[in-house]
């Protein structure tokens, strides 16, 4: 079963397993996310802005490759802005089906470590295998994950203090690590556009809403991850919520 397959599966049990007490906690959720969406928070961010954010996120999908994909782990490579290549693995937590970990890989490290000759990087397979082996030590401890149920839940990125001022000022590497992340849990295209989003989000109001070690937590309910299809969609930053 691949790692979208485990994850689904898991959802479905949960939403299974409901009983009236659920229910009522459910609904008063609900009723907070719908009270929170009248009238959120909205950051100033221009169509253009959004436009070439979808524009960036969406380019770096297409140079995207896949080394290899099992159901416990998926490592791609992508072009940075400078045309480089960069890598990025995700890996599913061992007690939690739910949560993927993700790192970005610099091939200069892995060289730099000997992990793999210079020559070496041409062969993907190579380095694939190089990437899943050494993998936590590429880690700075970011993952997205489902929470709650399909009715209350969504989607939560955690983004560690380092990947956190990384996105916040501009990182792209960590933008396409973060599409392609999110593109194991919804549609390629979906994934675009979110992580587009949460990318302008995290550039807004990092400096705000990061927690006191600098890391970052961004949360989004089921009901709104399709409307990033539409240029703009609601998620919790930090502490509070934000119509991007």
């Amino acid at each position: 079963m691949s790692i979208v397959g485990a994850i689904f599966a898991v959802i479905l049990l949960v939403s299974i397993a409901f009983v009236p007490t659920v229910m009522e906690q459910a609904e008063s959720q609900n009723k907070e996310y719908a009270d929170a969406t009248k009238n959120p928070n909205k950051v100033s961010t221009s169509e253009e802005g959004i436009k070439k954010a979808m524009e960036k996120v969406s380019e770096t999908s297409k140079n995207m490759n896949v080394l290899k994909e099992t159901d416990k782990e998926k490592i791609v490579s992508f072009k940075k802005d400078d045309g480089s290549i960069a890598y990025a693995i995700f890996w599913k937590d061992e007690k939690n089906s739910n949560k993927i970990y993700f790192a970005v890989v610099d091939p200069n490290e892995l060289v730099t470590k000997k992990l793999v000759s210079a020559t070496s990087l041409n062969d993907s397979a190579a380095v694939a295998a190089t990437i899943s082996a050494y993998k936590t030590s590429f880690a700075n401890g970011s993952y997205i994950e489902t929470y709650g149920t399909t009715i209350t839940g969504g989607l939560h990125t955690y983004f560690s203090p380092k990947d956190a001022g990384l996105l916040a000022n501009g990182s792209s590497v960590i933008a396409g690590a973060l599409a392609a992340g999110l593109g194991i849990f919804v549609s390629l295209a979906v994934s675009i556009a979110l992580g587009a989003m949460v990318t302008l989000g995290v550039q807004i109001w990092y400096w705000y809403e990061s927690n006191s070690d600098g890391s970052l937590d961004v949360r989004i309910p089921y009901a709104n991850i399709a409307t990033a299809l539409t240029g703009h969609v609601y998620m919790k930053i930090g502490s509070h919520r934000y119509t991007i």
